[in-house]
């Protein structure tokens, strides 16, 4: 008999409240840094255009499929899939969830360093001659600093899912998705006061159409899509599980998606015209693609505001938008595997205890490590990709126009069937995608991608990725029984 786990302080979102839960899960990291570096190195406005197709034919039927799962079942990944999909399916909903999972273990590192950077500003470290390169590599080889702060992130999460979803979850992200916006439109705003900024911004918005013919432009937009909105990672899914029964998904979907790209196209206007404005030199660098997301974040931008009148109210401003992102994700992400253990039957309670505990030992080797920091990322981070795919499969086998006509349309205000069947050409989309990526991976080994060890030697071929996919799938295979006979504990909805 299912068990009631509402009355066990769990609670149930609300209709803002799950809207802002929701917006909070999309918004993190890969909004405020990776987006400002992709976009400049992608042709600026023909990205952004793109962005906005993957968005229709990437993210939204993805965030749709996850939300019946959730919404039907009452369950979270894995019980999910073994309701709706079928018992023998079971361990596609173990990959699903356990792949989210894992990135919680390493996603709460960088919210770690997030907080240190803004202790740095508060502190007033950040001042002309600083050598910010020297200081981000001191404290990234500083095993201790690294897993104290990841300690402190981790805290901070748990104590939030700890409330529960009404108290903890929801009052949460009605402090932190304002907050981000408040503090990414005060950096834009800022961003324009910088003499020569409005070239940047021209760069940002101009659009080019050689641009839209390269193929590199259109696969980064949907790389972007995947790993900005959170389609395909089971958080919308877990967080459906709390809505009311006349949720509409479809509406929800598409407003998380906006939400999202919104936030990164402030996040866009903040940082690329301070970076035109301020250093030239170093603009060149994101738009040839040399710098990455760490580069950009903790050296680049630090060194700028190291050196602009008023840097270190932008650098707090800055470093405080990342953790408020950081924080809402991390929050849905230990949320997953909480509901996870209350579909077992598990107090919820003794559910956040267990789930902080596994999250604080396994992400304790990446805070101290950053070669199983970068390994965790690129294995977990392009497994995503291997997860939407399951989703889409999904749909399939329990039907598109079924679900279409059973679970969404009923509810929804969006009548547009279009948008949510666009699910059937997810497995083309996934093929171009993931086989450009392992392309690349190939190509970083020429000759040796097929090798493991040493990892430290082999951190992103494909070969160590695929090794730890399969140990993880195969587990599911073997445990299928087990975890569909246990799985059974659902969430029961007021109303």
């Amino acid at each position: 008999m299912a068990e009631n786990t509402e009355l066990k302080g769990t609670g149930q979102f609300s209709k803002w409240g799950f809207m802002f839960a929701a917006m909070g899960m999309a918004i993190g990291t890969g909004n405020i840094w990776r987006f400002p570096r992709v976009v400049a190195s992608n042709g600026g406005g023909a990205f952004i255009l793109v962005l906005f197709f993957a968005l229709f034919l990437w993210a939204i039927p993805l965030i749709c499929m996850e939300g019946v799962l959730g919404k039907v079942t009452r369950m979270g990944c894995i019980g999910s899939f073994k309701e709706l999909v079928g018992r023998k399916y079971t361990w596609m909903g173990w990959f699903f969830g356990l792949c989210c999972f894992l990135i919680t273990c390493y996603y709460g590192v960088v919210l770690g360093w997030c907080i240190r950077y803004l202790f740095y500003a508060l502190q007033g470290v950040f001042v002309a001659g600083l050598d910010t390169e020297s200081l981000w590599n001191n404290f990234l080889g500083d095993p201790q600093q690294g897993m104290y702060f990841y300690w402190v992130a981790i805290a901070m999460c748990a104590f939030v899912v700890g409330l529960g979803v009404q108290n903890g979850i929801e009052k949460g992200n009605k402090i932190f998705i304002p907050g981000i916006f408040i503090l990414l439109i005060f950096l834009a705003i800022r961003a324009m006061m910088i003499p020569g900024s409005s070239e940047g911004l021209k760069f940002l918005f101009h659009i080019n159409t050689a641009d839209l013919m390269k193929p590199t432009v259109w696969l980064n937009a949907f790389t972007q899509a995947a790993w900005s909105t959170g389609a395909g990672w089971g958080l919308f899914l877990t967080y459906f599980v709390y809505t009311k029964k006349d949720e509409d998904i479809l509406l929800n979907a598409c407003t998380a998606c906006f939400a999202d790209t919104s936030a990164a196209l402030l996040a866009g206007m903040a940082v690329i015209p301070t970076i035109f404005a301020l250093s030239p030199e170093f603009m060149q660098k994101v738009i040839a693609g040399e710098v990455g997301n760490n580069g950009l974040a903790f050296i680049g931008l630090t060194n700028l505001f190291s050196n602009v009148p008023g840097g270190t109210v932008m650098a707090v401003a800055f470093f405080s938008a990342l953790i408020l992102a950081a924080l809402s994700s991390e929050i849905a992400m230990i949320e997953l595997g909480v509901r996870m253990l209350q579909d077992m039957g598990k107090s919820r309670r003794s559910s956040v205890f267990i789930v902080t505990l596994v999250v604080l030992v396994v992400g304790t080797f990446a805070a101290r490590d950053n070669m199983v920091f970068e390994n965790m990322d690129w294995t977990w981070g392009v497994g995503l990709l291997m997860s939407g795919l399951i989703a889409a499969v999904a749909a399939m086998i329990v039907g598109v126009d079924k679900i279409w006509d059973e679970y969404i349309s009923p509810v929804s205000d969006i009548q547009a069937k279009w948008m949510w069947s666009l699910i059937r050409l997810f497995p083309l989309w996934f093929a171009i995608i993931f086989g450009w990526w392992i392309q690349q991976s190939i190509s970083w080994y020429p000759g040796e991608w097929w090798k493991i060890f040493p990892i430290s030697k082999y951190l992103y071929a494909p070969a160590p990725m695929f090794l730890q996919w399969a140990i993880l799938i195969g587990l599911g295979f073997a445990l299928n029984n087990w975890l569909a006979d246990n799985m059974k504990h659902k969430f029961e909805p007021k109303v």
